[in-house]
């Protein structure tokens, strides 16, 4: 048992006076011998708003090829499109019947958006129109006009969801769907699709802003359990339009996730195979933090997400958004953000079994799961995968002991020019950037001594190749939903 354990030494720098330093040193297990949870490889997945839709994909041309390659990277994953505008989308490949604050999606811009997805290989995940109603209930005669359409084209969905954070309508719609409601629309969904092709596809609900213990517990004993596959909420951390520098970088802030995560899973537990999922969320709601949301700095949020998910037992992260908004992954230009890299080596290098972490430091923040085994870095079975986030300004000496670390590989990123709302991110010391439109190699630095300096305000991945954990040594890549 105690070769299925790693022990990571962290000294952290305390300045007792000036030009003095004394270290203080913390030992940290990894606890390799209890799998902790189990996620798929399809856990953290990315969103694009409805919105886009609306506006006929005009921002972002997806037949470019480099968009393709940026969002191929990123397979498997899930790519969830839905959102506020959802509600006010109207289908009708020949007629513009949309009224009103509705918008018409029009056919060619669902093909093209189509076969964008096809292309990535990434899974969608459709968000129907809730608002088209028959006073007080859902009529489906537009949703089964997209379905068949969808349909005839081949179109495949992974997922099916009804409806955008429905206890928010009020703010939109200056009306209200209940709880109780909404569980009977969804039951009329789910025999909409049995008449489908779309009769196996996820159904995914409520969606909902937050976790609102009545509003759920209510649609879930209204038909709700009985139908969806997936609880969906939407998480995030602030008002965006709001936020400051320092949202960003506080283990306060991570910490409110982890209480609704505890909430979110007890539900779960209590209906049987039922799993919960992240369905939207990114750092600050209302669009993102200009000027901060898609820098360097946003990374610390953004990989203690997936971080506290999987431990706490989720099975899905969906991060809004691929692009569109302050929060998303790439710029305008169709440019990686920094939270882009941070993702795609997250999807390289984490796998699917889910180790406990234990820490006595607040701004220390440490997760650790089986290497993903692909043939990016070709690692081999019982490898383990370390992340971490050093919140503090002062750098933090991490030391991995009692194993066999003289190959050790890392991957530390860090702001260009040290500046933590910079919009470009470096790997081991060098910027990363396409090549000729093309994801770059990105190498790890091979440690000799099992010992690294983690810059303050920074974060990365440790990959120990021959750790030779058990429970690694074989990993299965568990259902499409968990």
């Amino acid at each position: 048992m105690f070769k299925d354990r790693i022990v990571l030494c962290l000294f952290g720098l305390a300045w007792i006076q000036p030009f003095t330093a004394s270290l203080h040193t913390e030992h940290i297990r990894v606890k390799t011998d209890h799998v902790l949870q189990v996620i798929g490889d399809m856990f953290v997945g990315v969103t694009i708003d409805s919105g886009q839709l609306k506006y006929n994909l005009k921002y972002h041309n997806v037949s470019s090829p480099k968009l393709v390659t940026l969002g191929k990277a990123l397979a498997p994953g899930y790519l969830r499109v839905g959102g506020t505008s959802g509600d006010f989308m109207v289908f009708d490949p020949t007629h513009n019947i949309a009224t009103g604050q509705q918008f018409q999606l029009q056919a060619n811009t669902w093909d093209d958006f189509n076969k964008f997805v096809h292309k990535t290989g990434l899974k969608l995940v459709l968000g129907l129109n809730l608002m088209i109603r028959d006073e007080t209930k859902w009529n489906p005669s537009n949703a089964k006009q997209l379905l068949k359409y969808s349909s005839d084209k081949g179109y495949t969905f992974a997922g099916i969801e009804l409806g955008n954070e429905p206890n928010l309508l009020y703010r939109h719609w200056n009306t209200t769907v209940s709880d109780v409601q909404l569980g009977s629309d969804y039951k009329e969904l789910k025999q909409v699709l049995q008449g489908t092709a779309y009769k196996s596809s996820l159904i995914l609900g409520p969606d909902i802003a937050g976790y609102k213990d009545t509003f759920i517990k209510n649609f879930l004993s209204h038909w709700g359990a009985s139908v969806i596959d997936v609880l969906t909420i939407h998480h995030y951390y602030f008002n965006g339009q709001t936020a400051k520098l320092e949202d960003f970088s506080k283990y306060s802030t991570m910490d409110h996730l982890i209480s609704e995560l505890q909430t979110v899973m007890s539900t779960v537990r209590s209906h049987h195979g039922l799993v919960a999922w992240l369905g939207e969320t990114s750092s600050g709601y209302g669009g993102g933090t200009p000027g901060i949301g898609d820098r360097y700095v946003a990374g610390n949020l953004w990989l203690d997400k997936p971080g506290a998910s999987a431990k706490y037992g989720l099975k899905g992260v969906l991060r809004q958004s691929l692009f569109g908004g302050h929060h998303s992954l790439l710029d305008r230009n169709n440019d990686p953000n920094p939270d882009y890299w941070l993702t795609l080596l997250y999807k390289r290098l984490v796998g699917n079994k889910v180790f406990d972490v234990p820490s006595s430091s607040n701004n220390l923040r440490l997760y650790a799961h089986c290497t993903k085994l692909t043939d990016v870095y070709n690692y081999k079975p019982g490898s383990i995968t370390v992340y971490a986030l050093n919140l503090n300004s002062d750098p933090v000496i991490l030391s991995i002991s009692d194993l066999n670390t003289k190959d050790v590989d890392i991957f530390w990123l860090t702001p260009e020019g040290g500046d933590l709302t910079s919009q470009k991110v470096q790997l081991n010391g060098k910027t990363l950037q396409l090549v000729n439109n093309q994801i770059p190699h990105m190498t790890p630095k091979a440690l000799g001594t099992g010992t690294m300096t983690a810059p303050g305000n920074s974060f990365g991945f440790i990959v120990i190749p021959n750790a030779n954990i058990a429970a690694c040594r074989s990993q299965s890549h568990g259902p499409i939903i968990g």
